[in-house]
């Protein structure tokens, strides 16, 4: 058995983060050239139902992007136990190994290489998590998760994951 543990961030830290800004941007921008295209006093209510709709999506997407938060991941011979928090509240979930699936990402940035966030979508039947959204675990720790529960499951590192986990390597080695 192996265990991984992350930053903890709190419900502040996860909502207002870099994403909630990009989205407030988004809908800044959508808001300004609604308003620009219902100048006219007959439409302008349009305008206002649909900043109203795009108000609610902004709210909603930052709510549901934010609630949940992965930062223990204990691997062992029959299951995957992932810990964390949904809206400040403990939260615990035990995955059958033989079930589960492992998915290696990386979230560009135009920044290079550098600026890039790898994290890990871990998927069963009905369920899909992400590990490390929110930038709590290293690049080191998402290479040996990924490692070590190739290892437990007793699967190979297909083509697609090698280039995932050179990038995260090469990005080691260039930026620290």
């Amino acid at each position: 058995m192996i265990t991984f543990e992350g930053d903890n961030k709190d419900l502040n830290a996860r909502f207002f983060s870099q994403n909630s800004f990009a989205f407030l941007f988004v809908y800044l921008l959508y808001s300004f050239i609604i308003s620009l295209f219902f100048k006219n006093e007959n439409l302008k209510y349009y305008a206002y139902f649909l900043e109203l709709i795009l108000l609610i999506l902004f709210i909603l997407f930052t709510i549901n992007t934010s609630k949940s938060i992965i930062n223990l991941v204990t691997i062992n011979e029959n299951e995957i136990l992932l810990k964390g928090e949904v809206f400040n509240k403990e939260w615990e979930k035990s995955i059958p190994l033989k079930e589960a699936k492992i998915e290696v990402k990386g979230n560009p940035s135009r920044s290079g290489l550098s600026g890039v966030t790898f994290y890990i979508n871990l998927k069963n039947e009905k369920d899909k998590y992400t590990i490390n959204s929110f930038q709590t675990f290293s690049d080191e720790q998402i290479v040996e998760i990924f490692n070590e529960f190739k290892k437990y499951k007793g699967e190979k590192i297909i083509l697609d994951e090698k280039l995932y986990i050179m990038r995260i390597q090469e990005k080691i080695e260039k930026c620290q």
